[in-house]
């Protein structure tokens, strides 16, 4: 009797795993599933969504698999060597898109290795990859050339902007420093934004988009901000050129800006760090007084760096001064606009204008 002997994840079981399981089977008696544990999956890709134990009753469900064992590749026992000597397997088979290296070990051992082909059209990365993509900013832009974000900090006001269908969720600095009684000048920390933002995350199924000012720092604080945020399921943040530890935009005055190369090497290591969360750049400089000239020579030098969306943040009362930015902006990256001081004018003004 030839027993084959395939190894897997087998999260989000879907076509392509049963693809291998039946082209496997074609070239022995017996078809013995080596399946990872999860501690083992989770030093090679992301954590695993469905358990072992409910991944291995799926698969041994399948008429074509006659058992399914642990397999610990070469962390721990059982390891795959230690699987082949014992079930005496003399057939591996794997998809033709790569081989891993322990494959090519039991090739150059004796065993046969055979590669199928591989089916293409799916596999967990992508199913996870559509999941988060599903509810995200960047879907929403796909759908709707102009969307309404509104301000929550706590799960209920999420449920409730999401219950009154707007697009979107934006969990401001601002509002989450003066909920927890604190000025708005990054005493405010990454630990405090993460349980702000957790339980909005988990209670909507609408983007979700988080004000980190700064970055909480340098580049390595970036970093981890965004890897945060990423792993809660952020659709967006937005960061500003203030320097590191900022003032309150709304108080106004000529204060220094981020050395523009600078901000922009922020902007570089956020898209870096993450392909699922995209990058909002706002600059500060009408804020604080340096004119549109400099706005906008800032915005696009951001826009150049990989910013997703451009923010030129304005206090002037009449809204005057934000009407003007669109038909001054000349790149197709989308403009977010801020109406904290001029809130009488309304969405089709603001849109018509050009946002």
């Amino acid at each position: 009797m030839k027993t084959v002997y395939i190894t897997m994840a087998g999260d989000l079981f879907h076509r392509g795993h049963l693809e291998l399981i039946k082209k496997a089977k074609q070239y022995g008696d017996r078809l013995i599933v080596g399946l990872h544990p999860d501690d083992i999956i989770k030093k090679y890709k992301r954590a695993p969504v469905i358990t072992y134990e409910d991944r291995k009753a799926i698969i041994e469900s399948i008429k074509e698999v006659d058992l399914v064992v642990e397999d610990c590749m070469e962390y721990r026992t059982p390891t795959m060597f230690s699987n082949l000597h014992y079930y005496n397997i003399k057939v591996l088979v794997h998809g033709d898109d790569w081989l891993p290296p322990l494959y090519q070990k039991a090739k150059e051992s004796g065993i046969k290795v055979i590669q199928v082909p591989y089916y293409s059209y799916t596999s967990t990365t992508k199913i996870v990859q559509g999941i988060n993509e599903k509810n995200s900013l960047k879907e929403a832009l796909k759908k709707k050339e102009k969307l309404v974000i509104v301000s929550a900090n706590d799960a209920i006001t999420a449920k409730l902007v999401e219950e009154f269908e707007f697009d979107g969720i934006w969990v401001s600095s601002f509002e989450s420093s003066a909920r927890m009684g604190l000025v708005d000048n990054e005493t405010i920390n990454l630990s405090d934004m993460i349980n702000i933002v957790r339980p909005i995350v988990d209670s909507v199924d609408i983007p979700v988009i988080v004000d980190v000012d700064t970055g909480y720092g340098g580049i390595e604080q970036v970093v981890r901000a965004v890897k945060e945020f990423d792993r809660l399921g952020v659709s967006a943040i937005t960061m500003e050129d203030n320097i590191f530890p900022k003032s309150n935009s709304l108080w106004g005055g000529k204060l220094p800006l981020a050395d523009i190369e600078k901000f922009g090497a922020k902007i570089k290591v956020a898209k870096e760090t993450s392909k699922n969360i995209l990058i909002i750049a706002r600059t500060e400089a009408l804020i604080r007084d340096y004119g549109l000239e400099e706005a906008l020579n800032r915005a696009n030098y951001y826009d150049e760096c990989g910013a997703d969306l451009i923010l030129m943040h304005s206090r002037e009362v009449t809204g005057k001064e934000a009407l003007k930015i669109p038909n001054r902006w000349g790149s197709n990256t989308p403009l977010i606009i801020i109406p904290s001081t001029f809130a009488h004018l309304t969405n089709s003004e603001l849109f018509n204008a050009g946002y």
